[in-house]
């Protein structure tokens, strides 16, 4: 059976639980590191939600899950803040410098006249 179905079956939502805390720490709303992971992990290897052998494996699964949400999140930050910058039309640096360039090439023929 697998890992998080046996939790499951065990003590109703926790694994379920703590994979979403993982989510939540990939989205930076909880400060896990390593040994807080495994702290949690050891916790549900006491309480017989897991075994010993399968805590090295949680504590990989849970800290994978935590860094593919916070690239996720990441991804939609920036996909978000793009649509957001064209939405609303604001002057990037290329665009800055299209016109640095034609104010600089206007004011040559000025001084050619």
């Amino acid at each position: 059976m697998p890992l998080a179905a046996r939790a499951e079956s065990k003590e109703g939502l926790s694994m379920k639980e703590l994979l979403h805390k993982a989510w939540l720490f990939g989205a930076g709303v909880f400060d896990f590191t390593k040994d807080k992971v495994e702290t949690l992990v050891q916790e549900m290897v006491r309480r017989g939600e897991i075994t010993q052998q399968e805590s090295s494996e949680a504590v990989k699964q849970l800290l994978a899950k935590a860094q593919e949400a916070q690239q996720a999140m990441v991804a939609k930050v920036k996909e978000l803040t793009k649509s957001t910058v064209d939405e609303i039309k604001v002057a990037k640096a290329a665009d800055l410098e299209a016109l640095e360039a034609r104010v600089a090439a206007l004011e040559e023929a000025l001084k050619k006249r």
